[in-house]
């Protein structure tokens, strides 16, 4: 497959709250070598429903068809699987949003900012700093997370939980705290300084964040009509919470109006993740075939075609050709099954003056992009990568006789770029960064 290129493009994930890896325009030099059996970097969403599969009782056969709703403490990953042939398939890109277990903890706090009237707590974090984020945080990552747990595994019969509140608190707005029960359903005891908090509120506060946890369930239930699922598992540290549970049990429930009750919670479902991920190590084989979560391509400059490409990206290269620059060239479609394959694609350069071929690699999680660069010259895909290739041209030979190839292989959970020039046989490899969140 002959391509011809002014520049290239490629691939990258989009999921928000994964910490940064080799940033694209990093000082640090690209690995020579790729090497996975240095480091295997396993995919979350898929080691947690290799955990649930191999922890969880279900009622009646082994389900062959499986959502698992990983809830941890700032997101939610949701994917389904496929195991009707003894090994996994994904058919659901992993999707979710950024609610989890803290955003609990958050719509607490702005409670307390409203009975204390203090926006975000202003004016304790004015008078000292350092202090009052380590009070705020003892509240509300240590004192109420205890007691939310309790609260979340405890299905009926418990009405209020109460919190010890630090004395640099009460001191600054002991005066404020509401020592009657009033409309939010929160009482403060001066005499042991402790903060009661009723049934209806923590009901509340803990509900704003299932909302959002909900609203991505049934998505994802709406992505996989009409097939369907057997089991829906529910792993991490918030999504063993049996409140959680009966609440999103009762939503599958009523958006399939059906009585939904094969939800299954494994042992230890906030360890499913890290047990997951030592058993795909012992088997990576297990995961049969991924699902491409963004489309993965790479920017090139075919001869232009009125009838397909529009004239504001029309040039003239140094040969006399017409040309539609930033044209995205597809490698992988969002959507799209992948297995154990390689993609390619052959390259020259457009300028016989050119020695070094600088091939940066997109990715987009976008639908129907065609260039790189809007009219306004404003990038509509990510950047993640890139291969810088030496074309040397000493002969002065053609243009079209000095093709380098570039591929792409998805067989991983990561994603492996190479280049190679066919006059040397000089070749160079990256692992692309999909794992930064490019801004």
């Amino acid at each position: 497959m002959m391509r011809e290129a002014a520049y290239m493009a490629g691939l990258t994930s989009d999921a928000p709250g994964i910490t940064r890896f080799t940033p694209v325009g990093s000082p640090l030099p690209r690995p020579e070598e790729v090497n996975p059996q240095k480091l295997s970097l396993a995919l979350e969403p898929e080691v947690a429903a290799i955990a649930a599969q191999h922890q969880s009782e279900v009622k009646g056969l082994p389900p062959q068809r499986y959502m698992v709703v990983d809830i941890g403490g700032g997101t939610v990953d949701i994917t389904v699987h496929d195991k009707s042939n003894g090994r996994i398939s994904v058919v659901l890109p992993p999707m979710g949003n950024t609610w989890g277990g803290t955003t609990i903890n958050e719509a607490l706090s702005e409670k307390l900012q409203e009975a204390v009237n203090d926006k975000d707590f202003k004016v304790l974090l004015e008078s000292d700093p350092i202090s009052a984020k380590a009070t705020l945080n003892r509240i509300f990552y240590e004192k109420f997370e205890e007691q939310k747990k309790i609260f979340g595994n405890v299905t009926q019969g418990l009405r209020r939980v109460a919190l010890s509140l630090p004395r640099a608190f009460t001191r600054h707005y002991g005066n404020n705290i509401p020592q009657k029960p009033k409309k939010m359903n929160m009482h403060y005891n001066p005499e042991n300084e402790s903060l009661t908090i009723g049934y209806d509120l923590l009901e509340e506060v803990f509900q704003s964040t299932i909302n959002k946890i909900l609203v991505c369930v049934r998505a994802a239930f709406d992505e996989i009509k009409p097939i369907g699922v057997d089991t829906v598992y529910l792993v991490g540290g918030f999504g063993g919470c049996k409140f959680v549970s009966q609440k999103i049990q009762g939503s599958i429930a009523q958006h399939r109006n059906m009585l939904y009750d094969n939800i299954v919670c494994p042992v230890q479902p906030d360890l499913a993740v890290v047990s997951g991920a030592v058993m795909w190590r012992k088997d990576p084989n297990i995961i049969q075939s991924r699902v491409a979560d963004a489309t993965y391509g790479v920017a090139v400059a075919p001869v232009f075609n009125p009838s397909k490409h529009d004239k504001h990206y029309k040039f003239v290269d140094e040969d006399g050709v017409v040309r539609c620059d930033c044209a995205f060239e597809v490698f992988v479609l969002k959507g799209e099954e992948i297995k154990d394959e390689v993609h390619k694609a052959t390259f020259i350069p457009l300028q016989r003056k050119k020695t070094q071929a600088h091939i940066p690699i997109y990715c987009t999680i976008d639908d129907g992009v065609q260039y790189v660069i809007d009219k306004e010259g404003k990038p509509t895909v990510r950047e993640i990568g890139k291969l810088v290739l030496d074309i040397p041209n000493p002969d002065n030979v053609p243009n079209k006789e000095r093709k380098y190839d570039v591929s792409m292989d998805f067989s991983g959970t990561e994603i492996q770029a190479r280049a190679q020039y066919s006059i040397t046989g000089e070749e160079v490899k990256t692992v692309c960064d999909f794992l930064s969140k490019q801004d």
